[in-house]
């Protein structure tokens, strides 16, 4: 209310020195006042051609910005799939930016006269500004989170719905309502010279003709109007309908277990194993960080223990298949991970986290044996630290696979929740493979865990 309330204060202020300023000229020609303008414009919604022209100019530009909209946001996931196509459309899209729209409505007059004016000049002020945001969105979509589904094999449109589209709504509706008002400007700047029937430009061009200087700033202030408003209504209807897209054609990553079976086809796991990797080797530089072999049986629980910087999370991220390995063989059965951080879906709530990565069960019932019940309402990014720590196990346990690996899977948790969670995890292992990692200095959890050397 108060930010209303200031804006009208404002808005009648710069009336004010607008009646000041044309009371001081004193030329009608020239410059007129808004009592002369206000008048003009209410001359004009007594005419049934001002109407007309006033939805045609509508129509026309809404027109145009909605299929340079459509167009942009289909060809920036077809870019970031297809590097090909981000090289081929990256000429295209510099020129749309640098030529000069007059250019442009003189050449498009030539081909086609005023007709497809504004659909192209629309086309020309858009698209730039909704490809490069949608494509920046897309880049920076959460490595981590694109990680994590590739692991708990999400599907394909709740990828899109949780990871992509939260990562480029942002930049899209910035470029929106950016672009929308340069569609208007430019959609009136094309109609002004191309001259089409029942426009706004049409119409304020008239009234230049005949020096009707108040009609010109009354349609200056009708485009402000219509401009303003459409922004508002679009972009609020943009809030409600960008979350429900009608298809998705992202394709960025294939299935976990498609991805695994791959790389990793040149050998069988043995029989009673769930890993096995032989002359496995990861190097940062001139160090040599991993260089093991792996043999992990089904049933059994084994840990990595080093000081941070070892190399603990990447030989399970090898394991994972969400890190390439430089040298060796290996193959793993299904799994199920705790990363080091939660990578959880913040927007969703536990249970949704759950159905979401492929969880199977009586996933309540399992969450509140080790999370209170207010929390199970509540999205991720509302959780404190712990509660989050054990949304994660539970999504790897619950999950089906052979294996669960987990990267130090007890942080920030006091000794009664560790003790606890430990617990749980034992409960629910169900004869699966349990590879974990911890501090050089932390108490291993698990009796009979068996350590696994990172280097030969």
């Amino acid at each position: 209310m108060k930010n209303n309330i200031k804006r009208a204060v404002i808005l009648l202020i710069w009336l004010m020195l607008w009646q000041v300023a044309a009371i001081f000229i004193n030329n009608p020609i020239y410059f007129v006042s808004p009592v002369e303008v206000l008048k003009e414009l209410g001359e004009k919604c007594h005419d049934i051609v001002f109407w007309r022209s006033v939805f045609g100019s509508l129509i026309r530009i809404l027109a145009g910005f909605l299929a340079a909209f459509i167009l942009a946001y289909l060809t920036a996931f077809a870019s970031v799939r297809y590097e090909w196509l981000r090289d081929f459309l990256a000429p295209f899209v510099t020129f749309l930016k640098s030529v000069p729209v007059a250019a442009v409505v003189i050449i498009m007059l030539i081909w086609w006269g005023p007709r497809y004016l504004v659909l192209c000049i629309s086309l020309m002020v858009v698209f730039p500004g909704i490809y490069s945001n949608m494509q920046t969105g897309l880049v920076n979509a959460d490595k981590g989170l694109l990680e994590m589904a590739l692991v708990f094999n999400l599907k394909t449109v709740d990828r899109f719905l949780w990871i992509y589209r939260p990562s480029y709504l942002p930049y899209l509706y910035s470029a929106a309502s950016v672009s929308l008002g340069m569609c208007f400007k430019a959609g009136i700047a094309a109609e002004i010279i191309g001259l089409p029937e029942f426009s706004i430009g049409e119409r304020l061009y008239r009234d230049k003709i005949y020096i009707n200087t108040a009609g010109v700033f009354a349609w200056v202030v009708i485009i402000l109007i219509v401009s303003s408003l459409t922004e508002r209504l679009i972009l609020h209807l943009f809030k409600l309908l960008a979350g429900v897209p009608k298809a998705c054609i992202w394709d960025g990553a294939s299935s976990h277990n498609a991805n695994m079976k791959t790389a990793r086809d040149p050998i069988k796991t043995p029989e009673g194993y769930t890993v096995y990797a032989k002359g496995l080797i990861k190097s940062f530089g001139d160090r040599t960080l991993i260089n093991t072999d792996i043999n992990l049986k089904a049933g059994h629980i084994y840990y990595l223990k080093a000081p941070s910087g070892s190399g603990k999370s990447t030989l399970l991220g090898m394991i994972a298949g969400i890190v390439p390995q430089d040298s060796g063989i290996i193959n793993a059965g299904r799994l199920s991970m705790v990363f080091q951080d939660d990578r959880l879906i913040e927007n969703a709530n536990a249970l949704r986290n759950l159905m979401l990565s492929g969880c199977t069960g009586d996933l309540k019932g399992e969450l509140l044996k080790i999370l209170p019940s207010e929390a199970m309402t509540l999205p991720a990014s509302d959780l404190s630290g712990g509660e989050r720590r054990r949304l994660a196990i539970a999504r790897a346990l619950l999950h089906p696979s052979d294996i669960v690996i987990m990267d130090e899977p007890f942080a920030g948790l006091d000794e009664e929740t560790k003790e606890r969670t430990a617990a749980w995890i034992l409960e629910h292992l169900s004869e699966r493979t349990l590879l974990f990692t911890s501090h050089e200095t932390e108490y291993v959890s698990f009796e009979n865990a068996e350590m696994i050397p990172l280097i030969k």
